[in-house]
């Protein structure tokens, strides 16, 4: 498997991941028709940029070793997820933004005032996915669940009382099991990048350029709202 880099003039294929948790519905879904947000957005991209990926899949709390040791070459991930000195790691660059992405403190309705501040959530145990990044996570006690659907399942069977999820897996997993929650204070909000090793920082404006045309064609917001649509035709309770 290869292709040729416009620019670089070499072979290469970059090898990614974006599994998430596996439950990351609507960003990642395992489904070959219908494989997530994240999948269908890296091959618009890589198709573009002519050049050639191959997708190993992972669990969350390995990617980012795997990234240190080569064995995968880029991920998405968004900066406003990480601290100061992960946002700086030489090891890494950033490709311009796909698209926009929100979390929340999510819990049951009855407890949703009092998650209405983020400072409400300092010194307590919030549900969080196994192996993702947090930028705060030293200020309260992470409880650890393997998926979005576990942290959904946690808050229906009062296992804790709050929990960090996307507002679009937040929404699909709370309809799809029928539980319902309440958004409170956003946790983070920023742009999604692709995170790519800083030795391929050569190949950065051929993706640039990819993702600029596909944005122009409307090809990433039409991804997007496929998805958001699906969500959207679920009966909510």
């Amino acid at each position: 498997m290869f292709c040729k880099s416009l620019l670089a003039g070499e072979s290469v294929t970059l090898k990614y991941n974006l599994t998430g948790s596996g439950n990351y519905f609507p960003y990642y879904t395992g489904d070959s028709d219908l494989p997530g947000i994240f999948p269908e957005i890296v091959q618009q991209i890589l198709n573009t940029a002519n050049i050639q990926g191959e997708h190993v899949v992972l669990p969350a709390k390995r990617t980012v070793k795997s990234l240190i040791t080569g064995k995968i070459d880029f991920d998405i991930i968004s900066t406003a997820w990480l601290s100061k000195q992960e946002r700086d790691n030489p090891l890494f660059v950033y490709s311009e933004p796909l698209f926009q992405m929100s979390e929340y403190l999510v819990s049951l309705p009855k407890h949703a005032k009092k998650w209405q501040s983020l400072a409400a959530i300092n010194g307590n145990n919030v549900g969080t996915v196994m192996g993702y990044y947090y930028y705060d996570d030293d200020e309260f006690s992470r409880m650890d669940f393997p998926s979005e659907k576990e942290l959904i399942l946690a808050l229906q069977r009062q296992r804790l009382e709050v929990v960090i999820i996307s507002e679009l897996s937040a929404l699909f997993w709370s309809r799809e099991l029928g539980v319902q929650v309440a958004l409170g204070a956003a946790h983070s909000d920023g742009f999604l990048r692709i995170r790519i090793l800083h030795k391929y920082r050569h190949l950065l404006p051929q993706i640039n350029q990819a993702i600029k045309q596909l944005h122009q064609e409307g090809t990433i917001s039409s991804i997007e709202q496929k998805y958001i649509d699906i969500i959207n035709k679920i009966p909510t309770l």
